[in-house]
């Protein structure tokens, strides 16, 4: 079982989310984590919704601000435009050739969402296109798949966010519009308790399915 990615280096970690919100549910405490280590993490944003599209990007940016995050993007796709496509690939690709990320996070391919799973089919096939054109010391390490609407069966990569559940919590209801109709922050705050408390009696935490490529194995703690 992979407990945690060993942090030795400043890395470029990108946290790709189908919708503003999803990345704070599927691993706002590993973002705060990852930034009190010093790792630089930048958010994608494929879509800002279908409905209130402005409103969910001005959350979004606050989310950023309150992570102290300066490098955001969004893609803006929506309807028939999200989907797997030579351009919508072409997007990611140059995104990822501007901060070439050491690790990309995206929700797992099985999420109840569709659009989660067409995100998923998005940005793994951009990693590996990357990956084949640009140089070694320019590679992408792995993708880190994380859980949001329905949980990951497997994973193997466990990370203890019980210091960080209330920045997670105050991170989350800055998305005023997704709070409305469903408590999401009550939702996921009981997933991670639940996840903690099955990984050696920890409050809270977050788990991943780590994709491992060669050049990751000497970095992971076991």
């Amino acid at each position: 079982m992979v407990k945690a990615i060993l942090h030795v280096n400043s890395r470029n970690v990108v946290i790709v989310a189908a919708h503003p919100d999803d990345e704070v549910l599927g691993c706002g405490g590993t973002i705060s984590k990852l930034i009190k280590s010093g790792h630089r993490v930048i958010l994608l944003y494929l879509s800002s919704g279908d409905s209130q599209e402005e409103r969910r990007e001005k959350e979004a940016l606050r989310v950023c601000d309150f992570f102290q995050i300066s490098s955001h993007y969004f893609l803006r796709l929506k309807g028939p435009s999200f989907k797997v496509s030579s351009p919508n690939i072409q997007k990611v690709i140059r995104i990822f050739k501007l901060i070439t990320p050491t690790l990309v996070y995206i929700n797992h391919d099985q999420e109840s969402d569709y659009e989660h799973r067409i995100a998923f089919q998005l940005v793994t096939e951009s990693y590996w296109r990357y990956n084949h054109q640009v140089s070694f010391e320019k590679r992408a390490m792995g993708i880190v798949l994380y859980e949001v609407h329905r949980l990951l069966l497997t994973h193997n990569l466990v990370e203890d966010i019980s210091a960080e559940m209330d920045t997670k919590m105050k991170a989350m209801s800055l998305y005023h519009s997704q709070l409305k109709s469903t408590r999401w922050d009550l939702a996921i705050k009981g997933l991670n308790q639940y996840r903690g408390r099955l990984h050696n009696q920890m409050k809270f935490a977050e788990v991943f399915q780590v994709k491992i490529l060669n050049s990751i194995l000497p970095y992971l703690h076991y």
